[in-house]
């Protein structure tokens, strides 16, 4: 098994700083571009070290998330490349206005939970306008100094416990403190500070489009190389819908472009249809590409949800079964590198479909033998 890094992440960046200037060659399309050329070269340093020529072993691509989609793209772009690919959570669609989102999280948490949730941000949003900087203290967020930052914080916060299989995370101290008449925002603040921050390991600073605007190269500058590449090209801006959301309404559009401006400066922002039109979005036109979604991950709507023709998508089911649940088990988070799915409320419906992975992957490896290549 070979893992490549992406170009501009960890150490693979081609400048010694990070200004907009500098990240025109930050893309999709240059990181499959990457793949392409890394896979001819390990290939023929294989058959140089094996002392042959012009064999061709059996590649297949494996991705999650974002790599996910670029699994998908790469067997999309260079099918003679490899034999096949799964892409498991794989955000496909490049989405302007992504409020299945939200939408998402309101359904996996629950009538109960759901109202407590969108109690404790109404109360958020009333506390700001009257004492913002002591509310954003004791969330341990003060340096967040735009509140649009603030919310964006809070609603990821929220999120990452149904996408991480973690649902009771959140709930559970939310929906007690309401039944007990305590304060929710206190209540809320706690669970952000104890897990979020604590737990999970978000450093809050990652919000703050100061810290965002920086372009100086140290340890972790994958902040700002992420959100380029959202404001360049896929945008899957996480706004709250019109009516019965759970985040704020302050993290609408215009919060995510004038983000987008304020730390990339002016001109900068997601051509989604032009991506949608190069990759074909949830319409793909691939083949022997796997999609595997969890049931309760917010992002399975930017994926490929249903099956097609050489292209199978399973959806796996259950309580805790949140993004790429069928490579990391349940809970994902915190990561087991076994992927136990044990853990899961529904231990079979993972096992099934990672026993329909195994198979498409042998059908599809023994048909590349067929074809004239050998296994490395």
């Amino acid at each position: 098994m070979v893992t490549l890094e992406h170009r501009y992440y960890g150490k693979s960046t081609p400048f010694n700083s990070l200004e907009t200037e500098n990240l025109k060659y930050l893309s999709s399309k240059q990181a499959l571009s990457d793949l392409a050329v890394f896979r001819q070269y390990y290939q023929d340093s294989i058959n140089a070290k094996l002392n042959r020529t012009k064999i061709e072993n059996p590649w297949f691509i494996f991705g999650g998330s974002y790599s996910g989609a670029l699994s998908a793209w790469f067997r999309l772009k260079f099918p003679h490349l490899t034999c096949g690919s799964l892409a498991s959570s794989a955000v496909v669609l490049a989405v302007y206005n992504y409020t299945e989102f939200d939408q998402q999280i309101g359904e996996s948490a629950g009538p109960e939970c759901k109202e407590a949730l969108q109690e404790t941000t109404q109360l958020i949003e009333h506390k700001l306008a009257t004492s913002g900087k002591e509310l954003k203290a004791s969330f341990d967020a003060a340096d967040l100094e735009i509140d649009g930052d603030f919310f964006y914080f809070l609603a990821d916060a929220t999120a990452i416990a149904f996408q991480y299989g973690n649902p009771d995370k959140v709930c559970k101290p939310l929906v007690e403190a309401k039944k007990a008449g305590e304060d929710l925002v206190d209540a809320y603040a706690k669970y952000v500070k104890e897990y979020y921050i604590g737990t999970f390991g978000t450093d809050v600073q990652t919000y703050d489009q100061k810290y965002l605007k920086r372009t100086a190269m140290n340890e972790d500058n994958s902040a700002r190389l992420w959100w380029f590449q959202v404001c360049t090209e896929v945008a899957y801006f996480q706004v709250a819908p019109s009516n019965d959301s759970i985040r704020s309404s302050k993290v609408d559009i215009k919060y995510h472009l004038d983000l987008c401006k304020n730390v990339f400066g002016e001109g900068i922002f997601p051509d989604v249809d032009a991506t949608n039109l190069y990759y074909g979005g949830t319409k793909i036109a691939g083949s022997k590409i796997i999609f595997t979604n969890g049931s309760q991950d917010p992002w399975r709507h930017a994926s490929k949800q249903t099956s097609s023709p050489d292209m199978p998508s399973y959806i796996v089911k259950c309580y805790n079964c949140g993004h790429c649940s069928d490579y990391r088990g349940c809970p994902q988070f915190p990561f087991s590198i076994e992927g136990n799915e044990k853990n899961c409320t529904s231990p079979d419906a993972v096992h099934k479909v990672r026993q329909k992975i195994s198979e498409h992957m042998d059908l599809w490896l023994s048909e590349c033998v067929d074809t004239g290549r050998s296994f490395i």
